[in-house]
């Protein structure tokens, strides 16, 4: 009897994993403008099995004298598979400016469509969304509002001890040249905690993490 009941135990541990909710994971951060919040930025992280998607959502409102001066939303989901990219689509409604992407992955190259045009390119391009650390070991991306593509260098500015709104953190700061000007600082999980980049008029756009 003891045999049966062990035998149904581990049959139904068996069928509970195959059948295991996805692992959520979710990080916010505020959009930050000369040190006053502009917006949010979301990513929901889903891992399901070797499968791992991840949803983006971008809202920024930009007012002078009360008077919306500036918005912009994005909206986009990114799926790998292990350490493989394997598909992207966003939309992008940049102050009156729309743009669609899509993009998939096969063994040697990746397919984009960009507003309505299609581009072929080899199969190491990754969308430039720099929310793991596949950036370190690409150096071809694309962007992930309008298609194009982007030659882009990683300088390792090495460990930093920065401020943020949970504390204090010990964070890795990565700085990008090369079509897309950005600093990124990931902690010691591989997460990152804050995005940095200069706007078209020189201000300082800081997202950082809420939690």
């Amino acid at each position: 009897m003891k045999g049966v009941l062990l035998a149904i135990s581990l049959a139904v541990a068996f069928t509970s994993a195959l059948h295991a909710e996805p692992q959520m994971q979710r990080l916010s951060f505020a959009i930050m403008r000369n040190g006053m919040q502009i917006g949010r930025h979301d990513m929901e992280i889903a891992t399901d099995g070797a499968t791992t998607t991840v949803d983006f959502h971008t809202q920024i409102a930009v007012k002078v004298m009360f008077i919306n001066a500036y918005s912009f939303g994005y909206a986009g989901r990114e799926t790998w598979t292990g350490n493989a990219f394997v598909s992207f689509q966003s939309q992008t409604n940049d102050n009156g400016t729309r743009h669609d992407v899509t993009a998939s992955a096969s063994a040697d190259k990746t397919s984009i469509i960009a507003d309505g045009k299609s581009i072929e390119t080899p199969g190491n391009v990754i969308p430039a969304s720099f929310w793991n650390m596949a950036f370190l070991t690409r150096t071809a991306f694309f962007h992930t509002e309008t298609g194009l593509l982007l030659k882009i260098s990683v300088r390792d500015m090495g460990a930093e001890q920065i401020a943020t709104r949970m504390g204090s953190k010990l964070a890795h700061h990565y700085k990008l040249s090369g079509g897309l000007e950005r600093d990124l600082w990931f902690d010691q999980n591989g997460l990152p905690v804050r995005y940095q980049l200069r706007g078209s008029d020189n201000s300082v756009i800081t997202s950082e993490a809420l939690q």
